[in-house]
């Protein structure tokens, strides 16, 4: 009596076993018939991204442009005192050494 469910679940065990072998059988075929056409899409999609490289390169571009100017811009007015400050000190050193050698 206590062989019957043994052997049931032993079988169903069996079953799951040859089961999960076939799917994996089947699974790596499909891989290796499916593979050259993954790899040729992706060579497709590395054709496209490079068609349309230069687009790309002309936007950052444009947008490097458009941002930069105006960040260059406000660099150099809140850096402009203190390079004024930098090119008089600079001036009153060389006039102050011009007049010691003479």
């Amino acid at each position: 009596m206590f062989i019957v469910p043994v052997l049931g679940a032993v079988g169903v065990l069996a079953s799951v076993i040859i089961l999960s072998a076939l799917a994996g059988v089947v699974s790596l075929v499909f891989w290796v018939v499916l593979m050259p056409f993954r790899l040729l899409g992706l060579v497709f999609r590395g054709l496209a991204f490079l068609l349309f490289l230069p687009f790309l390169l002309l936007l950052g571009g444009g947008l490097a442009f458009l941002v930069g100017i105006p960040i260059l811009l406000a660099v150099l007015t809140a850096a402009a005192p203190v390079v004024l400050l930098v090119l008089a000190i600079v001036w009153l050193a060389k006039k102050t050494m011009h007049r010691a050698t003479t």
